[in-house]
C-alpha cells in the first residue's frame, strides 16, 4: 500500500477541503459525517462514519430483543453472549 502526504490549510473559521480523491474513495464526493480521533501530539485520525454492513445488520435483527426476560432466560443469554467465537 502506498501511503501518500500531504499538507492541508486549516482557514480561520475552522474549515478545511479534504483531497477529492480521499474523498471518492472514502465516498464523501457529496459531504457526509467524519469521526475524528485525537491522538495527543500523534495528530489526528480521520475516518468517515460508514453504515454498517448487511452481515453486521442481520446479526443484530437476530439479537433476543430487549425485554424483561426470566433468570433462566436471562441465563440463557449470558451464556450464549459468552460463549468462544460468538
Amino acid at each position: 500500500m502506498k501511503i501518500m502526504t500531504m499538507t492541508m490549510t486549516l482557514t480561520s473559521k475552522r474549515q478545511t477541503v479534504f483531497p477529492l480523491w480521499w474523498c471518492r474513495r472514502e465516498g464523501l464526493e457529496n459531504g457526509g459525517p467524519l469521526n475524528v480521533f485525537d491522538l495527543g501530539k500523534d495528530g489526528l485520525l480521520i475516518r468517515p462514519v460508514k453504515p454498517p454492513g448487511k452481515e453486521v445488520i442481520a446479526r443484530l435483527l437476530e439479537q433476543t430483543p430487549a425485554s424483561k426476560h426470566s433468570p433462566r432466560q436471562a441465563a440463557a443469554i449470558v451464556k450464549q453472549a459468552l460463549r468462544p467465537g460468538t
